[in-house]
C-alpha cells in the first residue's frame, strides 16, 4: 500500500462487512487495510493496481501485434450468493469484461469429487461445491438417513460416528496454508471433544464385512496398555532447559536431541 507513486483502486464495497470490527483479528485487520487503501490516489499515480472480485475468466485474447502472446483476458461478472456467507457460491451474470492482461497466472483450487462408494454408504456429496456435506466448523460427516450408523447431535444434525472431513474437500478451495492448518485444528478439536463425551465413532458403516470394526475399542486398549512414557508441561521444560544447556557448551542456542531415548533420559 505504500509504494512510491502505486495508488490502489478501491475494493467493492459490498464485499466488506459494514462492521469489520466484529470480525477475527485476522480478517478484521485485512478489511481495515482495503478500506484504508494507500496514501496516493490512483488517480494521480503513475502506477496503480487493483483487486477485482467476482470475475470468472472465459477466453484469453492474443495481443493485436504479437499475436503468440496474450493480451487481454475476457471475464465474466457473477455475484455471489451470499458476500458473508463462507460457504456462498457464484452466480454468472452473462456481463461480460475485458481486461488487458500481458500476462496470466494460473493460481487456482481444485474442486474435489466424491468415491464411488459415498452413495452405497449414505455419505451425502454437494457436487456442486465439492464438497463432503459436513456440520461446519467440526467437519463431522453429515449422514443422509437416521440408521442404525448414525448419531443425532443436540441440535438434531444427523452425523457419522468416527466420520470426519477437513480442508477443502470439507470448505471447498478456498484460503491459504494457514487456513487450511486452522481448519484441521478444528476438525481435531471435535475429535478430541467426541472422545472426551465417550462416544463410539469407528463403527462399520455397513459397506461391506459384518459386524463391528476394532476401532474404538482398539484405541481404547491402546490408551490401556500403553507404555510410552507421557511428557507434561514440566517435563517439556527440563528437557528444554537441557537442550539449552548443551547449546551454552557448543557456542550455540540450543542443541537438540535427536533419539527420543536421551530425551526422555532427562526427565530420569
Amino acid at each position: 500500500m505504500k509504494l512510491s507513486d502505486v495508488g490502489f483502486h478501491p475494493v467493492d464495497s459490498s464485499l466488506i462487512p459494514s462492521d469489520p470490527k466484529s470480525l477475527p483479528r485476522a480478517p478484521r485487520r485485512l478489511m481495515e487495510l482495503m478500506l484504508k487503501g494507500s496514501p496516493s490516489s490512483a488517480e494521480t499515480t503513475s502506477k496503480s493496481w487493483s483487486l477485482d472480485f467476482c470475475l470468472t475468466p472465459k477466453e484469453f485474447q492474443p495481443s493485436p501485434t504479437t499475436p503468440e502472446q496474450v493480451g487481454s483476458t475476457v471475464f465474466e461478472q457473477t455475484t455471489l450468493s451470499d458476500p458473508f456467507d463462507p460457504n456462498a457460491y457464484a452466480l454468472g451474470t452473462g456481463t461480460l469484461t475485458t481486461l488487458p492482461s500481458s500476462a496470466v497466472f494460473r493460481s487456482i483450487g481444485y474442486k474435489s469429487t466424491a468415491l464411488p462408494e459415498f452413495s452405497d454408504l449414505g455419505i451425502p456429496f454437494d457436487e456442486r461445491r465439492g464438497v463432503i456435506s459436513n456440520d461446519g466448523l467440526g467437519g463431522r460427516v453429515l449422514h443422509e438417513g437416521r440408521g442404525r450408523d448414525a448419531s443425532v447431535s443436540l441440535d438434531g444434525t444427523t452425523t457419522f460416528p468416527g466420520l470426519y472431513c477437513a480442508g477443502w474437500v470439507k470448505r471447498g478451495p478456498t484460503g491459504v496454508i494457514a487456513s487450511t492448518m486452522e481448519d484441521a485444528f478444528a476438525t481435531a478439536d471435535a475429535i478430541a471433544e467426541d472422545w472426551n463425551a465417550r462416544k463410539r465413532p469407528f463403527l462399520n458403516f455397513g459397506g461391506g464385512g459384518g459386524g463391528k470394526v476394532d476401532g474404538w475399542e482398539g484405541v481404547q486398549r491402546d490408551v490401556g496398555v500403553d507404555t510410552k512414557r507421557v511428557v507434561d508441561w514440566a517435563g517439556w521444560r527440563k528437557i528444554d532447559d537441557a537442550e539449552r544447556e548443551r547449546g551454552r557448551l557448543s557456542g550455540r542456542e540450543r542443541d537438540k536431541f535427536t533419539k527420543t531415548a536421551d530425551m526422555l533420559a532427562v526427565l530420569g
